[in-house]
């Protein structure tokens, strides 16, 4: 197989036909790699997922791993982004509350073996020095995921559903971390409840009726 130099590609939104032949092939290759490294890596662990241990399981070099993705921690990070991707795209015909979010994410995850697993070690990993690519990664994916939280906070604040004497900035990083606690426990022990503990969180975002909301201090 001969692929091209991935600074060929032609990026997103670019105007003009799209490439052929070797890099079209290589293109799809690439795609087959981030849809099989979940089975591999469910199999064999964080220690045991590396790029030659891909390369056997489904077939493809290591040179060729190499050349699209370098190091295993990009391998890595290119998996998660591109779920996270089909996420969004999912997410975004839905709708509903911030809890009907989480737990679509949830449920997104948990359909997928090693999705949570894989997440939960990288978050892990980027915490030890010198793992700058993936603190700044996932340093990243939190804002983004802290900003759509508290926009679905706003909107639910302007339907009368979210108290309004609380900061949603603080709210929403309130909401995310349950959900990640939630999703750890789940992996340990699958009878953890993740959508009873967030729509008892939701309840207590919502307005009090029998006193007069107090604003928080800042």
């Amino acid at each position: 197989m001969t692929d091209q130099d991935p600074r060929e590609v032609r990026p997103p939104g670019q105007k003009g036909p799209a490439k052929r032949g070797p890099y079209a092939k290589g293109l799809a290759r690439r795609q087959q790699i981030i849809d099989e490294v979940l089975a591999v890596y469910d199999r064999l662990g964080f220690e045991g997922t590396s790029l030659r241990a891909v390369g056997e399981a489904i077939g493809v070099t290591h040179p060729v791993l190499k050349h699209h993705f370098g190091t295993r921690e990009q391998l890595f990070l290119e998996v998660l982004q591109e779920y996270d991707r089909r996420f969004i795209d999912a997410a975004s015909e839905g709708g509903g509350t911030f809890v009907d979010l989480i737990q679509r994410s949830a449920e997104h995850s948990m359909r997928v073996p090693g999705l949570m697993a894989l997440l939960n070690s990288m978050v892990a990993h980027a915490l030890e020095a010198g793992n700058d690519r993936s603190r700044a990664h996932f340093s990243e994916r939190y804002a983004n995921l802290r900003r759509d939280i508290v926009a679905l906070l706003e909107e639910g604040r302007a339907a009368g559903s979210v108290r309004s004497d609380i900061p949603l900035d603080e709210a929403a990083s309130l909401v995310l971390a349950a959900a990640d606690g939630l999703s750890t426990q789940w992996l340990l022990d699958k009878g953890a409840n993740l959508r009873s503990g967030l729509l008892l969180l939701e309840r207590l975002l919502e307005p009090r009726t029998d006193r007069r909301e107090t604003p928080m201090p800042s």
